[in-house]
């Protein structure tokens, strides 16, 4: 009874945000989206405390079976952390790789226009993001939630937009191309 209670007291206190539902066109390629550079700039909400403007610049450089991503992310006035993300091909529609912080690997699979990240950021904690290509190929909707013990405690509300001409594909795949 006490974890059901907890689990309406923290769930209630999340913005409830849209469902995006994936989209066939145009198909991401995350390797050729994210090669070269994009910013993001977003809204970090993170349960009992005011929410926080978060920006990241990134440059991503081509692997050839998928992307290495170097981030810099600035949390409101704080100083500015980095952080690297790999993603390769292994299927079709999937990915493996890696990031500063997460513990194991982190997984990606790609449905249309969505590109659906997971990985652990510690024993209890969970992230998944998903993020969605609008059909002009250069921006970018991310939703990303952390999950403490199966539960919602963490909400990031982003867009990346391309800042630089749009790189090669490193994936193999053509942008916005099925």
């Amino acid at each position: 009874m006490f974890l059901a209670a907890l689990a309406v007291v923290l769930t209630g206190c999340l913005p409830a945000l849209p469902h995006v539902g994936p989209e066939a066109e145009p198909r991401f390629a995350p390797g050729a989206f994210f090669s070269g550079r994009t910013e993001g700039l977003g809204v970090l909400d993170i349960r009992t405390k005011a929410p926080v403007v978060v920006r990241v610049e990134s440059v991503g450089t081509p692997t050839g079976d998928g992307i290495a991503l170097r981030q810099t992310i600035r949390r409101g006035d704080g100083s500015p952390t980095e952080r690297t993300w790999t993603l390769r091909r292994t299927g079709p529609h999937a990915f493996a790789g890696t990031l500063t912080g997460a513990e194991g690997p982190v997984e990606a699979t790609v449905v249309g226009n969505t590109l659906r990240v997971r990985y652990r950021t510690g024993r209890w904690t969970s992230v998944v993001q998903d993020l969605v290509l609008q059909p002009d190929g250069g921006l970018v909707l991310n939703v990303m939630t952390v999950r403490l013990l199966g539960l919602p405690v963490a909400r990031l509300t982003e867009q990346i937009r391309r800042t630089g001409p749009l790189g090669p594909a490193a994936d193999g795949d053509a942008p916005g191309r099925p």
